[in-house]
């Protein structure tokens, strides 16, 4: 039996890792805004664009990971520790 988390966040980080766009209306979690400042606050980098609602005459952001090598490492780490994955250094 795995012993791995999982949570709002966790899934989020798992869409983002996979190349996806992420916004606060995806139904992911109710206030899910409030993640992707967590997320942030890790020392990771979104890429945040503002696009139209499709419902009414409102906007909000889609969100997605910033595709460099550093930070793509940096998500994978956040989202081990999230998960409760633990790093072995290599010597």
């Amino acid at each position: 039996m795995s012993n791995t988390r999982s949570s709002h966040i966790i899934t989020i980080m798992k869409f983002l890792l996979n190349g996806e766009a992420v916004t606060s209306i995806d139904q992911l979690a109710s206030n899910s805004n409030r993640y992707f400042g967590t997320i942030k606050k890790h020392g990771i980098e979104l890429v945040e664009v503002w696009k139209p609602n499709l419902t009414n005459a409102g906007r909000h952001k889609e969100r997605s990971l910033h595709q460099t090598i550093d930070n793509i490492e940096r998500a994978k780490k956040y989202l081990e520790s999230l998960q409760g994955i633990s790093h072995k250094k290599s010597v």
